[in-house]
């Protein structure tokens, strides 16, 4: 009995201690919006694990509205945090960034960005360079010539803009290709993707090609050009996510059209945290950290996963 009570001690005092160890270290905000896509919910995820994994002192919050982002932000002002790492619905946190900075609170900002409010430190992918890679990947498969439409989703704010600006000037190289029109989704949900692309083929019957700015919203276009009966017609589609399911279609449907993502993985989050960390311990960092993207197809992307420690059980 004697033993069991100071094994129970023992587990006690190691616990408090961690406990006491994560309290003592400077307070960690982390803002996230709801997650409707699989990409979103593995940004949340790669933010609590990392954070649990460096036993950060930290809050996190989950917001279904840009209201609610706005209050949480100011919640973690009145908390005392040290630190925010803010990844936001789109521009419109413009406001509610600037009262964290206003507060002198470092702010870290993910993905999206915030208008005229600039962060004290900014970590992304590649959009403009994302958007020229989806370019020549079309141009590629489609041998410098055909006809295609440009997909976006405006609502996310200006990092799609860059991407289809990336695109539009990617294309600029191969004058053979021609753009019948460019068409916006309300989101990314692959009901939205079936419902975009079935209007799609509805305007134009002759397409050999889409650019997409992400993985989710071409399973649904993918989807429509199957049930239309246009795989071989329409050849190629781009996206961008880095989603396993998306690359298993791409396995799927290789022998019937060419699918490729432009790298912009949601586990970069993981290295704003991490930079969020650094700061509390003292390190240093550039200002902005920009990732760059790199093409995935059926050919190659079990490689991508190997060298970036994407296992099979992570969440998108």
């Amino acid at each position: 009995m004697k033993k069991i009570l100071a094994l129970f001690l023992v587990l006690t005092l190691t616990l408090g201690f961690g406990v006491a160890m994560a309290e003592e270290q400077p307070l960690v905000g982390i803002s996230c919006p709801y997650n409707p896509t699989g990409w979103v919910a593995a940004v949340s995820w790669s933010a609590e694990t990392t954070a649990d994994s460096l036993g950060m002192n930290y809050l996190m919050k989950i917001a279904e509205s840009e209201a609610e982002q706005a209050s949480d932000l100011d919640f973690f002002i009145n908390e005392g945090c040290e630190i925010i790492v803010l990844f936001p619905f789109n521009d419109t946190l413009e406001a509610a960034a600037q009262r964290v900075m206003d507060a002198g609170i470092t702010l870290v900002n993910f993905d999206r960005t915030l208008g005229g409010t600039t962060p004290d430190y900014y970590l992304a992918g590649d959009n403009y360079q994302i958007g020229v890679l989806g370019a020549q990947y079309i141009a590629e498969k489609l041998g410098g010539k055909g006809k295609i439409v440009i997909t976006t989703i405006p609502s996310y704010g200006a990092i799609f803009e860059e991407r289809v600006n990336g695109c539009r000037d990617g294309l600029k190289e191969f004058p053979e290709i021609e753009v019948l029109g460019e068409y916006a989704a309300d989101n990314a949900a692959q009901e939205t993707g079936l419902a975009l692309m079935t209007d799609i083929l509805t305007a134009n019957p002759e397409l050999d090609g889409v650019y997409s700015c992400d993985d989710e919203l071409s399973t649904g276009m993918l989807k429509a050009i199957e049930e239309q009966g246009r795989l071989g017609e329409v050849k190629v589609m781009t996206g961008c996510g880095d989603g396993q399911a998306y690359f298993k279609l791409m396995d799927e449907y290789k022998d019937k059209i060419w699918l490729s993502t432009q790298t912009y993985a949601p586990y970069m989050m993981g290295d704003c945290i991490k930079l969020a960390y650094g700061l509390t311990q003292g390190e240093t960092y550039d200002a902005r950290v920009i990732i760059p993207p790199e093409t995935l197809d059926y050919t190659n992307y079990a490689d991508w996963m190997v060298r970036n420690g994407v296992t099979e059980d992570a969440p998108f």
